[in-house]
């Protein structure tokens, strides 16, 4: 570790440095980023303070998706999601109205979604108690404390567009014979409506106090509970289900956006003592965070080299778009001589390293890997 300089100054002339943040040289989103990642494990982020609960995974294992408890959460979503819509655009708090028409907003979306199941032949219930509960609050609270609101806000709509997606393919697959529902499609590149809303949200915190600002922070664990309350138990099972074990994921689609060669990474894959002696077979890999931010190889392997043999490890130096604290790991096999990947090991200078295991054959011409995003999304929601 290099050493730090330091400058010597007068006892009488010195002035007490200034404390940072965490997140704040890059933006109040950041800090806020910062504070909601402390909520998971340590495995599920760096920043992660929360202690593991065997009983999430005791849960799962005895959990049955239905499609009631599906349409309960949906119901509760949308009521929350008319309510901060209908708020921004009231605009009691003038900055408010920057949050509006963003992209993001799903209340419209939901009522085409509810209306499809009522066309099934379903029920659609009331709201439950704990959704009501919530979109009261938000109510009152947008009304008296907007630093507080905002936190709220970033957090529900951040947290759908993060975990959301994954939700959807895997309710799509388990309960909707792979319908996509509206609630996990966006009108434009989701990327960049994120990144025009954390903008906006930077802007708007650049006219706090340093105060108003840690008084948001501080309604980060709020929001999490509130969300938390208004989800189904099927949306939470199926949150923690998805990093449990390898799964296949037909709807996987890579971004194919190379161009972006900003970031430096390494891979190690160690293939299982157990695999054939060798393979021929074409291997891709595409990686991200909860952001949109994706890594995707095209052909990793060479066949020509003896790349992925038996009880062999293989170390490949990319480069790729940056990504954040990188959450999901799928890979696609294409070919006849099969492939059992023992695990894959990512490392990066920004960001933390982390290590998927494997343990089994790839399934061929689909895609087979792991997601925490989800799970680091909602996984406080268990208490």
């Amino acid at each position: 570790m290099p050493l730090k300089t330091a400058t010597a100054v007068s006892a009488t002339t010195a002035e007490k440095p200034k404390k940072r943040y965490p997140g704040e040289a890059k933006g109040f989103v950041e800090e806020m980023r910062f504070v909601a990642m402390k909520l998971h494990t340590r495995e599920q982020a760096k920043e992660g303070e929360k202690e593991v609960k065997e009983k999430e995974e005791e849960a799962v294992r005895k959990w049955e998706p239905s499609v009631d408890g599906y349409l309960k959460f949906l119901v509760d979503s949308k009521l929350v999601y008319d309510t901060l819509e209908g708020i921004v655009e009231k605009a009691v708090f003038p900055f408010y109205a920057e949050f509006r028409n963003t992209g993001l907003e799903r209340s419209e979306k939901l009522a085409k979604d509810l209306e499809w199941f009522k066309e099934q032949g379903y029920t659609i219930p009331e709201p439950s108690s704990p959704g009501a509960t919530y979109s009261q609050i938000l109510q009152e609270m947008s009304e008296k404390d907007p630093q507080a609101f905002i936190c709220h806000f970033y957090n529900i709509y951040f947290a759908h567009s993060a975990g959301g997606r994954m939700i959807g393919r895997k309710v799509a697959e388990q309960l909707l014979e792979k319908k996509e529902l509206e609630f996990y499609k966006w009108d434009g590149d989701l990327s960049q409506l994120l990144q025009n809303v954390r903008d906006k949200l930077n802007k708007v915190a650049e006219s706090w106090t340093r105060e108003e600002k840690d008084h948001c922070l501080e309604e980060t664990e709020k929001s999490f509970k509130h969300s938390g309350r208004h989800s189904s138990p099927d949306i939470i099972m199926i949150s923690l289900s998805l990093n449990l074990l390898p799964h296949a994921l037909k709807s996987f689609n890579p971004k194919n956006i190379q161009a972006a060669n900003s970031c430096p990474y390494t891979l190690v894959i160690k293939t299982s003592c157990s695999s054939t002696t060798y393979t021929r077979d074409k291997i891709s890999l595409a990686f991200g965070d909860s952001y949109g931010n994706e890594v995707y190889i095209k052909r990793l392997d060479d066949p020509s080299s003896g790349t992925f043999e038996r009880c062999s490890t293989d170390t490949f130096q990319i480069n790729g778009p940056c990504v954040y604290d990188i959450c999901y790991l799928y890979m696609l096999r294409t070919g006849y001589d099969g492939w059992k990947p023992e695990s894959v090991k990512i490392y990066a200078p920004y960001t933390k390293t982390v290590k998927f295991n494997y343990n089994k054959f790839l399934p061929n011409g689909v895609w087979f890997g792991f997601n925490v995003c989800v799970r680091a999304s909602l996984s406080t929601a268990i208490m």
